[in-house]
């Protein structure tokens, strides 16, 4: 095989569905999906995280469209900010109209008379961008405790994500006038059956040599080919891609790294998460997708909504929420994947009134490892070493925690095609 592959999410199978090359895939789990897995509990479905297929990138919009073709169904986007024990329009700075007339005057008047200094942090930009009222009652919270770092030891990196309203929006929304932010969000496709690891399933049918069971030991360069040594077996390649995390791959990679890429990779911030299944004996909230929460006394962040997706999610005349839950990384999985988890995500759906205790029918929780790549005052100079080392050796990484940025899968399907395009120019005459 001309190509190997490590890894078997989204970014390894869109690689090897645009190579024009032979290629192999090793993926150490029984299935593949990574971060795009759906998980089955009696018949509750549920993804890591609220996945939805949508991009402001037309062309990768249109591939998945036509890929899945009449397996997907499209959804108009729902989602709420819990502020206060009331919904406000998401995102934040369109539900103004929604919080009491004191604090709308607060936010309105911040952000039209907003004297912040040019940003060099993650809470300076929110306070230059959306002033102090907006940045303190709801983005610097909900960005404390999605991240678990302090914000100012935050870069910017990745605040093209997060859009930047037009004074009139916000003005509008101030005074009860319906305005939309997030617009290439607005609406959405989701699968009509299987969750969104159906997206995997269909990149699957139209690939062959998938290798699952196949865990990475041992990677070495000999001369101008790689040598790969799994759990079971033996694999030499032309080129080696790999989509396995970039911590992963440093403990596995039996050539001379050089300390200051050590460094770098150890300097990186990660976030786990665990995600909470609560299954619902009922149908309730077809009229949401998702939740935010920036209030402390929910351990998760965001809540998902079933109905909001697909009623196939669960069993009939049932539905469910999943909540998202980070952690840092050094919190034991034992802390992470535990009943006190879901008992206290389950009791603030109780306290709120979202549920009532007798609707529970069934709960969950997953361990998600690799999660949120986080993005401190190092990411760039830590992230340019690395980079230049792989470059370096020849040593293709694609993905969200080997490329260790914070990207939707629309992103890593387009990054994957940009990659099998430089790979396919290689292909010999």
């Amino acid at each position: 095989m001309t190509v190997g592959i490590l890894g078997g999410g989204i970014s390894a199978l869109a690689l090897a569905y645009f190579l024009k090359r032979d290629y192999e895939i090793l993926e150490r789990s029984s299935n593949c999906g990574g971060l795009c897995t759906t998980f089955n509990k009696n018949g509750f479905l549920y993804d890591i995280g609220g996945h939805i297929i949508f991009s402001s990138n037309k062309e990768i919009l249109q591939f998945e469209v036509d890929l899945l073709g009449d397996k997907i169904h499209k959804k108009r986007r729902s989602n709420k900010i819990w502020y206060k024990g009331r919904f406000v329009k998401y995102p934040f700075e369109n539900g103004l109209h929604s919080l009491d007339k004191e604090e709308i005057f607060d936010c309105l008047r911040d952000y039209l008379k907003n004297d912040h200094k040019k940003p060099s942090n993650l809470k300076e930009w929110f306070y230059y961008t959306f002033g102090t009222s907006i940045s303190d009652k709801y983005m610097l919270p909900y960005n404390e405790k999605i991240w678990k770092i302090d914000p100012t030891l935050m870069g910017m990196e990745w605040v093209e994500r997060i859009p930047k309203p037009p004074v009139e929006d916000v003005i509008k929304s101030a005074i009860g006038i319906e305005t939309e932010g997030y617009t290439h969000q607005l609406y959405f496709y989701y699968p009509k059956e299987g969750g969104f690891q159906t997206v995997i399933k269909t990149f699957e049918e139209k690939l062959n040599n998938i290798h699952t069971n196949k865990e990475v030991k041992a990677i070495y360069k000999e001369g101008k080919t790689w040598k790969v040594e799994t759990n079971n077996s033996e694999h030499v390649y032309e080129t080696l891609a790999s989509t396995i995390s970039i911590f992963d791959l440093v403990n596995i990679l039996k050539v001379d790294i050089p300390e200051e890429v050590k460094k770098a990779v150890q300097g990186l911030r990660y976030n786990q998460m665990a995600i909470v299944l609560v299954g619902l004996n009922k149908i309730k909230f077809n009229d949401l997708t998702a939740i935010y929460v920036s209030d402390k006394k929910s351990l998760a962040h965001r809540y998902c909504f079933s109905a909001g997706f697909a009623d196939s999610l669960s069993p009939p005349g049932c539905s469910s929420i999943f909540a998202e839950i980070t952690f840092n990384s050094d919190v034991p999985k034992e802390k992470i994947e535990n009943k006190e988890v879901i008992d206290k995500t389950v009791l603030w759906l109780i306290e709120e009134g979202f549920i009532e205790k007798s609707d529970v029918c069934e709960t969950d929780i997953k361990h998600i490892k690799y999660a949120y790549p986080v993005y401190d005052l190092n990411y760039v100079q830590n992230m340019k070493t690395i980079y230049e080392y792989f470059d370096s050796i020849e040593l293709n990484i694609l993905g969200r925690f080997a490329q260790f940025i914070y990207i939707n899968s629309d992103v890593c399907i387009s990054n994957a095609k940009k990659l099998a395009e430089k790979l396919n120019l290689k292909v010999k005459v």
